[in-house]
């Protein structure tokens, strides 16, 4: 097969659909099978280096001009006829291409719940995600609770939605170094103990209730853990983002900004506990990396968060200011606890592949090759 894959969004700052796309690529083409790969890139500015890439049966294109509107219903039609691409694999939007694709749709949360999302943003999505889900060979998605939203909302058949879960990179693990631990730390201005965010800062993360639960804590507590939220922020919501520069002056609380993707996993090992309370995931890839590091995870009891967590997390209700700051209050207290969340959570996230996730994918691919040729 000759199989064409989106990669218009891979940089060196990895995010939820930048990660996902990034490992399914990598895991697809180090699996040594004999398919042909077209990587597709928006320009020079967006490649990035990884050995898979120069592989024989590997192929680099560039797609120009970037802009959505012209690269999505004109560029990659016209590059995949002449890449002779037998399947496509994008993200979010798709269109009528040369050949039949398959689009991931990660969430729709912008439709469960739009109040979280910039008006335009949301009238885009809206108005794409469903007809690139129509046009789709087939549909994508990373958890049973969105492949339901994209069931109910779109009315897509259930048959036509594969759920594929993310795995967690080699990377997210236990490291031993504390001294490598405390410099990668110290890089961010992380000194201390620390009770550890990672995610984008937007609405929909829940970091105000969280810095509001934290205060609570040092409040009633006396204790000495800072609070690290480690993410870039989104320049759409200026409202929020006000809200939250008026925090960013909070005693304790520390931005760090960009974590790269090295140093990452080290600053999950340097926490003594990961929270989360988003209000609304397509999966959370950042709670199962904190449980492979060996992190105790407290986290939402919403949307795909329990399929993810499962019983080896504290689940809290991400509205309830009062049972965040119980939470964290009894997990900071409670060694043992810990301890037994440490080691469900390392149990848990082995359950949990790329490997996995990109041979399941692979399948679909074929699937829908087999009904072309036939």
């Amino acid at each position: 097969m000759r199989i064409g894959i989106d990669l218009h969004a891979i940089n060196d700052f990895m995010q939820g659909s930048q990660t996902y796309i990034y490992n399914i690529t990598k895991s697809l083409i180090e699996s040594g099978d004999s398919n042909e790969y077209f990587l597709y890139f928006t320009g020079k500015e967006s490649t990035f280096e990884a050995p898979f890439l120069h592989k024989t049966n590997v192929h680099c294109k560039i797609i120009k001009p970037a802009t959505r509107f012209i690269r999505i219903p004109i560029g990659f039609p016209l590059k995949l006829a002449i890449d002779r691409v037998d399947i496509f694999h994008c993200q979010y939007m798709g269109w009528k291409f040369s050949c039949p694709f398959v689009v991931s749709l990660h969430d729709i949360i912008h439709e469960t719940d739009p109040k979280l999302y910039p008006t335009f943003n949301r009238f885009l999505m809206s108005l794409f995600y469903p007809i690139s889900a129509r046009l789709a060979a087939k549909v994508l998605t990373i958890s049973n609770y969105t492949k339901e939203q994209i069931f109910k909302i779109y009315k897509i058949p259930r048959k036509k939605i594969e759920v594929i879960y993310c795995g967690v990179s080699d990377e997210f693990r236990v490291i031993k170094d504390q001294t490598k631990i405390r410099h990668i730390a110290a890089k961010y201005g992380i000194q201390g103990p620390y009770i550890l965010f990672v995610g984008r800062i937007e609405p929909r993360k829940n970091i105000i209730r969280l810095i509001r639960a934290f205060r609570a804590l040092r409040s009633e507590t006396k204790n000495n853990h800072k609070l690290v939220i480690a993410g870039m922020q989104d320049d759409q919501f200026k409202d929020f983002n006000r809200q939250i520069g008026k925090m960013q002056s909070e005693d304790g609380v520390l931005f760090t900004g960009r974590v790269s993707r090295r140093d990452l996993p080290y600053i999950y090992n340097g926490a003594d506990l990961f929270v989360y309370p988003s209000y609304g995931e397509g999966f959370g890839l950042p709670p199962l990396e904190a449980m492979a590091c060996g992190v105790p995870v407290i986290t939402s009891n919403t949307t795909s968060l329990p399929e993810v967590v499962g019983d080896a997390g504290v689940m809290i209700d991400p509205y309830d200011t009062g049972e965040l700051v119980a939470s964290m209050k009894r997990l900071l207290s409670d060694e043992s606890l810990c301890n037994r969340l440490r080691q469900a959570g390392l149990q848990r996230a082995t359950h949990f592949t790329w490997e996995t996730a990109a041979k399941e994918t692979l399948k679909v691919y074929q699937e829908i090759n087999g009904l072309r040729q036939h």
